[in-house]
């Protein structure tokens, strides 16, 4: 079972053992508001800035080396997953 996860673009929607792991560094990073239900974008900003904030974030908190390069240019992946989440366990 997944300790904590979300989609970028969806990290309102949280699920796991611990859904709220990363929500003070979401918070951090201006990707939610504190209550965890707000995304913080605005309405102009295009949609793989919210992405890449989110990844810098991931990035941050878990040491990883994405290099600046990658978090302005790269092409994003997205992943379609069927069916819901089971956040009752």
């Amino acid at each position: 079972m997944e300790l904590c996860g979300f989609g970028l673009g969806e990290e309102v929607w949280r699920w796991g053992r611990e859904p709220d792991l990363l929500l003070p560094d979401l918070v951090a990073g201006h990707v939610l508001q504190p209550d965890g239900t707000t995304l913080v974008a605005h309405e102009r900003e295009h949609y793989t800035d919210t992405y890449r904030r989110t990844l810098g974030v991931i990035e941050q908190r878990f040491g990883l080396s994405l290099s600046p390069a990658y978090l302005r240019e790269a092409r994003l992946p997205a992943y379609a997953v069927r069916g819901t989440p089971d956040t009752h366990i």
